[in-house]
């Protein structure tokens, strides 16, 4: 339930928000114009620097994993494992 106490001022609301003039591209990340009379061709290098940064987080939360399941004993058994085989 709201409470309405004296002397608060109602909140004030924006009735709209001016559309933005750019946009960033889903597959490259960069900014392009919002209207869509423009055809963007996304670089091929700044696409693939902008999907490893999309991926760099679930690259280091592997990185941290697998750090820790190398110090179970089925990790260190499968390090020793390697160790013999070489």
């Amino acid at each position: 339930m709201d409470r309405v106490y004296p002397g608060a001022r109602a909140p004030v609301m924006a009735s709209a928000l001016p559309s933005p003039d750019h946009l960033p591209c889903p597959d490259c990340g960069a900014l392009v114009p919002s209207d869509a009379d423009q055809l963007h061709i996304c670089d091929d290098q700044q696409r693939l620097e902008y999907q490893l940064h999309e991926l760099k987080a679930e690259m280091d939360r592997f990185s941290e994993d697998f750090g820790d399941w190398l110090n179970t004993p089925e990790g260190r058994l499968q390090q020793w494992i390697a160790e013999r085989e070489r």
